[in-house]
């Protein structure tokens, strides 16, 4: 069967950028309306007199980016860096030239830079920025941002040790950097250790002060079911009127979210239209979830969704919700390039291809197309076996399975062992697809997960149909009424062609 992420517990969990996409999407503003510049300790931290000795563009972006860390925007210095790079011009990336138009206070119109995001970078590309990256800290070894970039290339690739080394770095020359502490709580939560994550936001001593840091540490802690140390000062934060509505955003969703899971929907509303007051792409995708899956309206979503830069995964979960599938597919394509770490795009991509648009071929190639790091997953994998299946590669999509049912915990088995049903219906062998799909159908039902039950009816029913077994008839009964009965998205409209 295939089946897309579970959303229940979506929380907003900083994203896994670079540097230059942070500065891009304008996540390195002052928090406050009047802000007074504090230098932040970063040790031994001296791009000036690279720059002064070598004046290059490597030395120019890591002196701006510098300046930005230290809010210094009177550096002379760091000014004449910035317009070193704009006058390079095509010889420096966009992102590099947005990077000093930030710095300068003339930042481009990011949406013109988003509004199509590359490609997901492949192996080649992604060993050439580790390897310039990696010149870059051999020559200047105190550049944090560097040995970030450097963390979310090698995790890019599955270089889990070299990733959290390099990160160790940058949190050494950069402990009270918000950059830097987001990117670090995102890498270990990445690599499975959450405790660690919230950990170091904890430690920073910023949750009581940064609406960033606490949201961050929330967000977290609430996902991954840890008890968050700063809920109380948050809720102090995101009334804080000195604070930019921007700042505040991300926590207002995280504070938003857990008032929908106690069941305070109205208090869950109010908060949550702080956080669309100038949103970034991950509130505004975290309210999107709200009024989606809890059915709570919000003004203003549409506007929002054209005007916010990189909003792919809220369009993504508009259209899906909207039945626009087509739609839905060409957003969670550009949200897999977006969040190339991250394998949920690439799950509900698979899912709306072979489920929705009854195209496996289609899903085939999104899978095929997708970085490793984003195929390191049970239900991506999962769909992939799915679709070959159907498409007759039944050989390929049983080796597939072999290697991760092991690996699968709870649900996730028996998501697999549906798909096994499937492709034992594939081969000819119906008793064994029959027990399959009984098996996996009874342990949904143990754990109350009706919902994976009545899909997994569904596809058993459409394998008796396709057969012209004696069954069939039953079994799309059964189908129809487990679905109709669980409201079982999507579904609905397909149960009545069977």
């Amino acid at each position: 069967m295939s089946v897309t992420y579970d959303d229940r517990k979506r929380q907003a969990i900083p994203r896994c950028l670079s540097y230059d996409t942070a500065c891009l999407l304008g996540l390195l503003r002052v928090n406050r309306r009047q802000d007074q510049v504090h230098r932040n300790e970063v040790k031994d931290f001296d791009a000036s007199r690279q720059w002064i000795e070598t004046p290059r563009t490597s030395t120019a972006v890591d002196l701006v980016a510098e300046a930005l860390i230290l809010k210094d925007f009177e550096s002379s210095e760091a000014i004449k860096a910035a317009k070193y790079i704009l006058r390079k011009g095509s010889s420096s990336s966009s992102l590099i030239r947005q990077l000093a138009n930030h710095f300068l206070g003339k930042p481009e119109d990011p949406l013109s830079i988003l509004r199509e995001p590359k490609e997901i970078p492949d192996r080649d590309s992604q060993r050439k920025e580790i390897a310039r990256l990696k010149r870059s800290v051999r020559s200047y070894p105190v550049n944090p941002i560097a040995w970030s970039d450097l963390s979310l290339s090698y995790a890019t690739v599955g270089q889990t040790d070299k990733a959290k080394m390099a990160m160790n770095v940058a949190m050494s020359l950069a402990k009270s950097n918000r950059f830097v502490l987001r990117s670090a709580s995102r890498c270990f939560l990445h690599f499975e250790e959450p405790d660690r994550a919230v950990d170091i936001l904890n430690k920073s001593g910023l949750c009581i002060i940064d609406p960033w840091i606490a949201s961050a540490e929330i967000a977290i802690a609430e996902s991954k079911g840890l008890k968050s140390k700063c809920i109380s000062k948050a809720k102090d934060l995101i009334e804080d009127d000195n604070l930019t509505p921007f700042s505040r955003g991300e926590l207002a969703a995280s504070l938003g979210t857990m008032e929908i899971k106690s069941g305070s929907t109205r208090r869950a509303k109010k908060i949550m239209r702080k956080a669309i007051i100038d949103p970034t792409e991950n509130a505004l995708a975290q309210v999107e979830w709200a009024a989606s899956i809890h059915d709570i309206d919000f003004d203003d979503m549409i506007e929002l969704r054209r005007s916010v830069p990189a909003s792919y995964e809220a369009t993504a979960v508009h259209t899906y919700y909207s039945k626009e599938f087509e739609e839905s597919l060409k957003a969670s394509e550009k949200w897999g390039r977006f969040q190339f770490l991250s394998s949920r795009p690439i799950i509900h991509s698979t899912f709306i291809a072979s489920s929705m648009l009854n195209d496996d071929l289609g899903a085939i190639d999104i899978f095929d197309n997708a970085l490793p790091v984003q195929q390191n997953s049970t239900l991506a994998v999962n769909n992939y076996a799915f679709s070959l299946a159907r498409v007759g590669r039944t050989k390929e999509a049983t080796d597939k399975l072999d290697q991760w049912i092991d690996k699968a915990s709870g649900d996730e088995k028996l998501v697999i062992t549906a798909t096994m049903g499937l492709i034992c219906f594939r081969k000819g062998d119906v008793d064994g697809g029959r027990r399959l799909y009984n098996t996996a159908i009874n342990g949904f039902e143990i754990s109350k997960n009706h919902r994976s039950a009545a899909i997994a009816k569904y596809y058993w029913a459409l394998e008796e149909k396709r057969i012209k077994s004696e069954n069939a008839e039953s079994r799309i009964r059964e189908a129809k009424r487990a679905i109709e009965q669980h409201h079982v998205f999507g579904f609905e409209d397909l149960a009545k062609k069977l």
